[in-house]
């Protein structure tokens, strides 16, 4: 009987443990459960927030994570400057926008990070339409003409005007249906691959970043890249901020070593190189009265007009 009891008391044991046992394989079993999904999630917001990629150019474009849109970028791995002309730490200098002299003079476009002679791209299909030295101001610079409706294509769906920059002012008055953005403007370039009337392809490297005009002896290295309606107009007139197409980091998106990068750069006071403006006009096109955006004299025209007007004049 005592026999009979202990087999009995064994098997109650037994069961006790395979039941212990069986809990402790599930809590296990949860775990390990739990933690393959944490590492898949990791895994699949790693390829969501993947924003770069190479197109089959070779050149790095800019998925934007807000809407899943490629961009060829005007330079690799765009940031804003995080540091101003005289080399101290002001991020917000460099944006679009009433950003200078606390808030009293606008800043037309946005300050790019690039060290002088970076490659600089189309961003877009386009064609040269003026191209002009401004020594003491944009340097050597030019706008590229592009179709609105592939500009329209870029434009990011979650932009926000920047109440920092008091953007409110101008972005509202953005209206695609009325006012068709469809230039591109580069600026203190150290050299240019193309010349009025060029047709270029996106991705393609159509200059040489620098600090001509009046960047030369900054602490901040930059293309100055702009984006407007029309290409006449003072201050903030006809323009738009850049990064509502083009996503750009901000200083707290930068990694570490994208800031020190800026940082070292920011010791060096970088000048212009000399004789960087022969051969090229010290106006533009656009502005110059005595010439027609095509580059031919005024003069020679209105001649010509008068011209056939006398004639059919004679004839009656």
């Amino acid at each position: 009987m005592e026999n009979e009891n202990k087999n009995v008391d064994e098997i109650l044991d037994e069961k006790k443990e395979e039941k212990e046992n069986f809990k402790s394989g599930r809590k296990k079993g949860t775990i390990f459960g739990i933690t393959a999904l944490l590492i898949l999630g990791i895994i699949i917001l790693g390829i969501i927030f993947n924003g770069r990629n190479i197109n089959s150019k070779g050149n790095v474009v800019n998925g934007d994570e807000e809407d899943n849109i490629f961009r060829i970028d005007p330079i690799k791995n765009p940031q804003v400057t995080y540091y101003n002309f005289r080399g101290e730490v002001y991020p917000d200098w460099a944006k679009f926008g009433l950003t200078r002299s606390n808030g009293a003079r606008g800043h037309q476009g946005i300050d790019i990070f690039a060290l002088p002679g970076s490659d600089v791209y189309a961003v877009l299909d386009g064609k040269i339409v003026d191209m002009y030295v401004d020594k003491t101001g944009y340097g050597l610079n030019f706008y590229l003409e592009v179709d609105p409706k592939e500009l329209e294509k870029i434009k990011r769906k979650n932009y926000k005007p920047k109440e920092s920059a008091r953007e409110w002012a101008y972005s509202p008055n953005y209206d695609p249906n009325t006012m068709q953005v469809k230039y591109i403007r580069y600026c203190h370039l150290s050299e240019v691959n193309v010349k009025i009337g060029d047709t270029v392809k996106a991705g393609q490297v159509i200059a040489k970043s620098g600090t001509t005009g009046n960047a030369s002896g900054t602490h901040a290295p930059h293309l100055h890249f702009e984006i407007a309606f029309e290409m006449r107009g003072k201050g903030l007139i006809n323009r738009v901020d850049p990064e509502m197409y083009f996503k750009i980091k901000n200083g707290d998106k930068m990694t570490k070593q994208e800031i020190n990068a800026q940082t070292e750069a920011a010791k060096t006071e970088w000048f212009e190189t000399k004789g960087y403006d022969t051969g090229f006009r010290d106006k533009s096109i656009f502005l110059d009265k005595k010439m027609n955006p095509d580059g031919s004299k005024v003069e020679e025209n209105l001649n010509k007009i008068n011209n056939l007007k006398s004639r059919k004049i004679r004839k009656k």
